[in-house]
């Protein structure tokens, strides 16, 4: 192979690993809490904008996770400032909940104007409801977000689904990689 191949080949593949970092996207954001997994909930009439997000993304039984909140103002984007909050974890009625299915009720507190969050261990896996209430001067304003905790019977399918974004980028460079490689060494007809 001649060197001025290999310079080709390097020269391409710098060419190709700029473009592919040139095409990462940039996502927006809109409110406080950033990625792909926060949930939203929005009062236009109350003028209120509640984000929702854990930490991790997917809570695993028995093991610390956080819940953090975005009150905001829905107009401005602003925080809201000094108001009281209660969170309760809701799931379907089980061996960890009353008959109602409320699993635990947290003391309410007051916000001064902040992102807050609430340390939980949850019992069991499957899905919960996060019911947050807003108790400002004006109003009282209850949003519901949803989480799904993860128990060992979920693992390797939670697993599966995390790996699977980094199969398909490793599977598509190696694709483009193998052609890019047939192209530059190819033999050229004599």
């Amino acid at each position: 192979m001649k060197t001025s191949s290999n310079f080709k080949f390097l020269k391409i593949m710098k060419m190709m690993l700029l473009c592919c970092i040139a095409s990462v996207p940039s996502l927006p954001s809109y409110g406080h809490l950033y990625g792909f997994n926060y949930q939203d909930w929005k009062n236009p009439s109350g003028n209120i904008y509640i984000q929702f997000d854990t930490t991790p993304s997917t809570p695993s039984v028995g093991k610390n996770s956080t819940m953090i909140f975005s009150v905001q103002n829905l107009k401005t984007g602003e925080h809201l400032k000094d108001f009281k909050e209660t969170i309760t974890v809701v799931n379907t009625p089980g061996p960890s909940s009353t008959p109602n299915g409320l699993v635990h009720k947290f003391e309410t507190t007051t916000i001064h104007g902040a992102d807050f969050s609430q340390d939980y261990v949850f019992p069991s896996g499957g899905t919960y409801y996060i019911w947050l209430r807003i108790d400002t001067p004006t109003a009282i304003n209850i949003a519901k977000f949803t989480v799904f905790v993860s128990s060992p019977q979920f693992q390797f399918l939670n697993m599966s689904l995390i790996l699977l974004p980094v199969v398909i980028v490793v599977v598509t460079f190696a694709i483009i990689l193998i052609t890019v490689a047939y192209y530059v060494y190819k033999k050229k007809p004599k």
